[in-house]
């Protein structure tokens, strides 16, 4: 055998070792179990309530998937449809959680912000709790999700601009991403999420940055072919530089998950000043001292929900 045709095999052997390698991490980082059973529900906390379940909004490139939720129906409020003028927040965990989300404290949240006249819808995001199978994608499709919860509110009366959202982790992710679509909703709040999805996930397998700019390219292209999305479409830094929905970051001092620089490339992408950065501690903007990875609430209950309060009654459609 002659040197071109030994050199032809080895390069051979090298891209199918490389696209293996590369479609194995794909797999590994899209489908693993995150399915938390529910153990709970808002009547643990004295909210009335009811069972619901909707569709995730469909693109070109994902089907529908059927989602379960609770609908905490506003103070005084027996049936449906609802006054324009009700406010509401939607509630989106974060990943391997459910809709009940002890770590974050949503429940406790959820009745905090009803006791203030909210009405508050808690759902499952796809792959999780009772909501139907799919693949993970860093909230690329998760945020289609959100944009469900968000068209089922407005098919049962409530008005776009009078409706904040919370999202903890991946749920501030998907949030942020869903938010970015001009219009959809009044305010989102984004709680100890990340900036980048490479970014962070170079930081959780300790990659050094020759390997990340060698893995890269194949990774992309395996993600793209396995499950119809590439890195780069998951970075809320770049879309939220481009949206104009009213947005709040809140992370943790002390978050070991999600390093704080995340929290701050989003400040710096939403235009905050580095003065205001530095502080951390404006309108727009909140590292949350002692606060763990999506703690802030359970370390600071009441300073967590007089900020949010104070910030979705400023954006919220009066």
């Amino acid at each position: 055998m002659g040197w071109i045709n030994r050199a032809a095999l080895m390069a051979g052997a090298m891209t199918s070792a490389y696209l293996g390698a590369s479609a194995a991490l794909a797999l590994r980082i899209s489908r693993r179990t995150r399915r938390m059973p529910v153990h709970d529900d808002p009547s643990s906390v004295g909210l009335p309530f009811m069972e619901i379940s909707f569709n995730s909004r469909r693109d070109l490139t994902d089907p529908e998937h059927l989602l379960r939720g609770w609908l905490v129906l506003p103070k005084g409020v027996e049936v449906t449809p609802v006054e324009r003028d009700t406010r509401w927040l939607v509630i989106v965990h974060g990943d391997g959680a459910n809709r009940s989300d002890p770590q974050a404290g949503s429940m406790g949240l959820a009745k905090a912000m009803w006791d203030l006249g909210y009405g508050v819808l808690m759902f499952d995001l796809r792959g999780c709790g009772e909501s139907a199978d799919a693949d993970f994608t860093g909230g690329w499709t998760e945020r289609l999700d959100v944009l469900g919860a968000l068209d089922h509110l407005v098919w049962l009366g409530a008005d776009r601009t009078r409706i904040g959202v919370l999202g903890f982790s991946l749920g501030g992710v998907a949030a942020t991403l869903a938010c970015s679509t001009p219009g959809v909703a009044g305010a989102v709040i984004s709680d100890s999420a990340f900036s980048d999805f490479w970014s962070i996930i170079k930081v959780q397998t300790g990659m050094r940055a020759a390997v990340a700019k060698m893995v890269r390219p194949g990774l992309d292209l395996m993600l793209q072919m396995l499950v119809g999305y590439r890195l780069g479409d998951v970075s809320p830094e770049q879309h939220v530089s481009e949206c104009d929905t009213p947005m709040l970051v809140i992370h943790g001092a002390q978050d070991d998950m999600v390093p704080i620089t995340h929290a701050r490339r989003l400040a710096r992408a939403r235009g905050l000043s580095q003065s205001e950065i530095d502080e951390g501690d404006c309108d727009e903007f909140w590292i949350a001292p002692g606060a763990g990875h999506a703690q802030a609430f359970r370390t600071n209950p009441k300073g967590y929900v007089d900020r949010m309060a104070t910030f979705l009654d400023r954006h919220l459609a009066a």
